[in-house]
This record gives structure tokens, C-alpha cells and sequence, in this order.
């Protein structure tokens, strides 16, 4: 975060990070497929329209669901739902993720005719997969011969069978290099029969029926809402994932990458498997958890100033987890500012004891980025970056203005510079464009900066993400959170009431369900207003207010998330803000003393997934979101 000095060296900085991800792979690399999400089903271990049992030693860690039930019970962790309104959403659900899932377009397809997954070598290493779409064609069974396969790398696996799908007895399907079971999916078209005393890893979809052999261990879940699943003394867990993205943000010289930060989970003070790991940017570093309550925390680095934030964390980096959660913690880390040269003291004087007499005007800038299209169906094609650059502070004009691209190049700047002053004048909207030929689904940053010119030469940076899905019919959600607080100056020692207004819209095409706005230092956030048509979705074009008061006794940092999901997509907003509050003893102004370093700036975050914008004082850090099973 952002730090001002006062008297001989003063300082205030604004940063402002939008940020949008098409999750599913790394950001700024070719994503191979992407994770929908299940919904209702997310929880399920076993959904069919029939469900039968012949051992007691049956076990599902999860919930089941189905209208006929067995006649032995199995033991069961989470919720049973005979034919209720649950087990009837699951089934939908599940219905809308095998349409996404076969949408995909197939990254390797087999040759005609049946394949053993174990022994093929045309895709690659033998029985070695790595994040993919994997077809069969014609007449296409396939099977997993006794060699058993290994699923290499985070991302997602998604095997689309025409025909039956089965493995051999003792079969083995492993995960590697950050495989995670939430990320795999298998699509038969006929009848799925696992083999006795295999071990298998993913969701099944298959409604023309699951047979499961005796004593299998399967992560994952077994969905045939409109078939039969069957069960011999096996041991089914649905997958509880957590997924830790590091995220820097170098505004004032840094030079840290995530890989540069060493990233901890935590349970009960001992580091889970894979845990210390290097900090990894979107999707982050996956982790295979079981049901309980986990600490993330990172080496100190003392050039930057840390902040946890996402669905899965608080603010001190807690994270509890129930069976079938694929939760996102985020660690996001500014580098702190070099001191700034001392700026010009206000006319006439003044400010009270101390001699403050210049209290500086944060500056703040904006930028919307959107690709056109946001979708190549049909593969490679040309997409054009538009960049919307404003001046949000809108207190003073901003100098030296720059856009680049880190996949685009070069930025042009089109129009807007009115006066041809060179500044971003307050009211000025300028816009730049850059077009580039996409063959994959890429992921590209772009960063837009500026300087005030009032004197003390502060930085305001704006950083927009978006991702364009490449061979596949999929158009994310939308969602732009905008959070501020009343109280923008600083409060005097002992602090105030504050009220926090968030303002979550649709800029997007499709209206998104599940909207949720949490605060993770301010509670409850209630809506006000918005939803005009009463339908409970965040239509296109809708605004809805919501709001939060709290007492902020000492400065104070904290974070709002905003999260919609549509089309198979969880659009992910963040909003951050500092409410600062003197130390004691000082003067009216509300400043620190000369020599000390204390946060000021207000800094929020607004957010747009695939299209970002910051509002009036904000930083904003959008994830859209391939939901991983949530």
C-alpha cells in the first residue's frame, strides 16, 4: 500500500490495479480448457436418478443424492437428498456443465475407433496427459489399461468419450505438478464401469450410468442425475481444493515477482503437502486439502506492503474449508515508495501546529481495457484491444500518461487529449487501441500511469487483465465493484464511524445468479437497492447498492469482494480501502510528524471481469474466473 511522509519529505501516492483473468491457466499463457462450474452439484459424491449399494463398507465423503435409494446405506459424510429441491438443482446443474465441458473445443482427438488412454502415444508420453481437451472419434470407447495414466500439470483435463468408458482392475489414475481432482472431467456418451481396486481421479458425467467396482478410492464424484450409480465397499471423496494466487503490483520501482515471495498453508501450524511453495501468479498454486481450518501466510518482504483477500481468506490469511469447497486465496503485495521530492508549501501559510501548510491531492487514474471479440469460437483470429484511460481523482491534471501491453504492442493513443496539453486533463477520456492475432486462449496485462502536477510528483497506476477464449463458444460475465468510503481525509487520533457505499454493476452480456458483497473488516454488507425487476440476478446495465458502517478506531485497510457467476464463469471483483487516523499528540491537520511514515492514501479497489474500470478514488483487482467447482 501507499505511504505519505509529511514536513521536509512529503509524499502521497495513489495505485490503482484493475485486474481480469479467463481462469483456468496461467495469466499471459494459452489455456487449453477451462474448469465450469457444478453448481449445486459441486458437493455431491454420488448423484443418480437410482442409486444402489451391496457393502456396507461404502463411504462417500460428500453429499448423495437420488429417487430411488439403496437398500444398504452407505456411510455418508455430508447430506443425503432423496428427490429434494437440492438433489433437483444438482441435476440441472450438472446438465449445464456437461453442455460446457463438450462446447470445448478438442485440443487432441484420438483415431477412429476404441483407444486404451494407458498405452496411446500419439497424444505424447506414453499414458503421461497434460491440460487438455481429449476426444475419441466415430465409434471412440476408451479404456485405462493396467499401465494406469498420470495427469501432469495445473489446468484442466477434459476427456470427451463417444462411446463406454472403462478401466481395467487395479488401475491407476495419478496427479502430478499440480493436477488438481477438481479440474478433471470424463464425458462418456455410454456407460461408465470402473474396474475393482483401481484408483481414480475426476468428475463423471454420465446418465447412461456408473458402475463402480468393489473397494475403488476415487477423488472425485459420480453424476448420472438421469441413470443409475452403483457402489461395492468403496471409498468416494469429493475433492476439497484451495487454490493460493500471489499477486505484485511494482508501482514505485519494484522489481519482485510472485516466484520471488515464498508462499505457507498451514494446518495446525505444520506445512500441508507442497507447502512452502513459490508464490505463482493466477491460477496460483493448487492444494489437495481435507475438510478444516488452514493458515496462508509468506515470508516477510520488508520493500512490500501485503494484503489477503479472495473467497477462501480473511483478512489475517485464515481459511476454512468443507468438503467440495475450491476456494481462491489471494495474496497481493505493493511495493512500498521511495520518499519524493518535497513539494512547494501552500500560499499564505497555515495548518496549525508542526507547520503543515501543504497538504497534498492524491492523483488518480483509470483504465477500461476490452478485447473485441471476447471470443474466437472458431479459433485464431485478429482481436483489437480498446483502452479507455480517465483521470478518476479528477483534483488535478496528470502528466507524463502511458499504456503499455505486455502482449500488444504498440498502444496507440487515438483521441482525447482536447487542449493537446499532454496532460489527462479532469473530464478527459483518452482512448488507445492495439490489435493482435490470437491462435490460443491468452491472457494479456496491460498498465496505465500517470504523475500529478501539483509538485509532488505521485504516481497513480491503473492495471487491467483480460482473457480471449480461443475454440470455444464461451462469453464470461461481467462484474464491476466500486467501493467507497466517507471518510477520505484523514480521521484525528481516536478514529470515527465510517460508512462504506459499494456500488456492484453488469457491464456485460449476460446476467449473472449468486451474487454475494462481503467485507473482510466490515459486517454485515446489506443491499439497498438495484435489482429493479426482482428476478435476484445482476442483469446488464444493473447497479446495485450496498452498504457497511463500522467504527475505524487506528488506520485501517480492508477489503470487499464482490462475486457473480454465469455461463460456467465466477466473475470476481475486489475492492480495497484504507481509512487512515492520526497518531496521538498531533496537529488539527490530522498529519503525522515529520520522520514518520504512515499509510494515507484512500485506495480503492473497483473491479470488471474481462472489462476493468476504476472509479472515483479506487483501485479495483478483477478476476474472471473459470469457477473450479465451487
Amino acid at each position: 500500500m501507499k505511504y505519505m511522509k509529511f514536513g521536509k519529505n512529503s509524499i502521497v501516492t495513489a495505485l490503482v490495479v484493475s485486474l481480469v483473468f479467463g481462469f483456468a491457466g496461467p495469466p499471459m499463457l494459452a489455456l487449453a480448457a477451462t474448469t465450469p462450474t457444478l453448481g449445486a452439484a459441486s458437493t455431491f459424491g454420488i448423484l443418480g436418478s437410482t442409486y444402489t449399494n451391496t457393502a456396507a463398507g461404502t463411504s462417500i465423503v460428500g453429499d448423495i443424492g437420488y429417487t430411488t435409494g439403496p437398500a444398504v446405506a452407505p456411510t455418508v459424510s455430508g447430506t443425503t437428498h432423496p428427490n429434494d429441491g437440492t438433489y433437483a438443482q444438482a441435476g440441472i446443474d450438472q446438465g449445464t456443465a456437461l453442455t460446457n465441458l463438450n462446447s470445448q473445443a478438442c485440443t487432441f482427438t484420438f483415431a477412429a475407433g476404441a483407444i486404451d488412454l494407458a498405452a496411446d502415444t500419439t497424444h505424447g508420453p506414453v499414458g503421461v496427459y497434460t491440460p487438455g481437451v481429449y476426444c475419441t472419434s466415430g465409434a471412440g470407447a476408451a479404456s485405462i489399461g493396467s499401465g494406469g495414466i498420470t495427469l501432469s500439470g495445473n489446468g484442466t483435463y477434459i476427456f470427451r468419450i463417444n462411446g463406454a468408458f472403462t478401466t481395467v482392475a487395479n488401475s491407476v489414475v495419478t496427479r502430478a505438478n499440480g493436477a488438481s481432482a477438481n479440474d478433471v472431467f470424463w464425458t462418456p456418451t455410454a456407460a461408465t464401469t470402473l474396474g475393482a481396486n483401481s484408483t481414480f481421479i475426476g468428475t463423471v458425467i454420465d446418465d447412461a450410468g456408473i458402475t463402480i467396482g468393489s473397494t475403488i478410492t476415487w477423488r472425485g464424484r459420480a453424476l448420472a442425475f438421469g441413470g443409475t450409480v452403483s457402489t461395492d465397499a468403496d471409498t468416494i471423496t469429493v475433492p476439497t481444493t484451495l487454490h493460493v494466487i500471489k499477486l505484485v503490483v511494482n508501482g514505485n520501482g519494484g522489481t519482485a515477482v510472485s516466484s520471488d515471495f515464498t508462499v505457507h498453508v498451514k494446518n495446525a501450524g505444520v506445512d500441508v503437502s507442497g507447502s512452502p511453495a513459490a508464490g505463482a501468479a493466477a491460477p496460483g498454486t493448487t492444494y489437495a486439502l481435507s475438510a478444516g481450518t488452514y493458515v496462508v501466510s509468506e515470508d516477510a518482504n520488508a520493500s512490500y506492503v501485503r494484503t489477503f483477500t479472495g473467497t477462501a481468506c480473511d483478512a489475517n490469511g485464515n481459511v476454512t474449508l468443507v468438503t467440495g469447497d475450491d476456494k481462491i486465496c489471494t495474496i497481493v503485495n505493493t511495493d512500498i515508495p521511495p520518499p519524493a521530492p518535497v513539494p512547494p508549501p501552500a500560499s499564505g501559510g497555515g495548518g496549525g501546529g508542526g507547520g503543515i501548510s501543504f497538504t497534498p491531492t492524491v492523483p488518480l487514474i483509470g483504465i477500461l481495457k476490452v478485447p473485441s471479440p471476447l471470443a474466437l469460437p472458431a479459433g485464431s483470429g485478429l482481436v483489437t484491444y480498446n483502452y479507455t484511460v480517465w483521470n478518476v481523482g479528477g483534483q488535478q491534471a496528470l502528466r507524463s500518461v502511458t499504456v503499455t501491453d505486455d502482449k500488444c504492442s504498440p498502444v496507440a493513443l487515438l483521441s482525447g487529449d482536447g487542449n493537446s496539453n499532454s496532460n489527462l486533463d479532469p473530464g478527459e477520456n483518452w482512448k488507445y487501441s492495439c490489435a493482435a492475432t490470437l491462435s490460443k486462449t491468452i491472457t494479456n496485462t496491460s498498465i496505465a500511469t500517470g504523475h500529478s502536477t501539483d509538485g509532488s510528483d505521485q504516481i497513480a497506476i491503473a492495471t487491467a487483465i483480460a482473457t480471449v477464449v480461443v475454440g470455444a463458444p464461451l462469453t464470461p460475465p461481467l462484474i464491476n465493484i466500486v467501493k467507497v468510503p466517507s471518510r477520505l481525509t484523514p480521521f484525528l487520533f481516536g478514529g470515527g464511524n465510517v460508512t462504506y457505499t459499494y456500488t456492484v454493476t453488469n457491464p456485460g452480456v449476460v446476467a449473472m445468479h449468486n451474487v454475494i458483497v462481503t467485507d473482510d473488516k466490515c459486517g454485515p454488507v446489506s443491499r439497498i437497492s438495484g435489482d429493479t425487476n426482482g428476478n435476484n440476478l445482476l442483469d446488464p446495465g444493473e447497479a446495485w447498492a450496498y452498504t457497511c458502517r463500522t467504527n475505524v478506531p487506528v488506520s485501517t485497510r480492508n477489503v470487499a469482494t464482490a462475486e457473480g457467476s454465469a455461463n460456467g464463469f465466477v466473475a470476481l471483483g475486489y475492492a480495497f480501502a484504507t481509512v487512515l487516523v492520526s497518531a496521538p499528540g498531533l496537529p488539527n491537520a490530522g498529519f503525522p510528524p515529520e520522520g514518520e511514515s504512515t499509510p494515507w492514501s484512500i485506495i480503492i479497489l473497483a473491479g470488471i471481469l474481462m472489462v476493468v474500470s476504476v472509479s472515483l478514488v479506487s483501485t479495483s483487482i478483477v478476476l474472471a474466473l473459470r469457477k473450479r467447482a465451487i
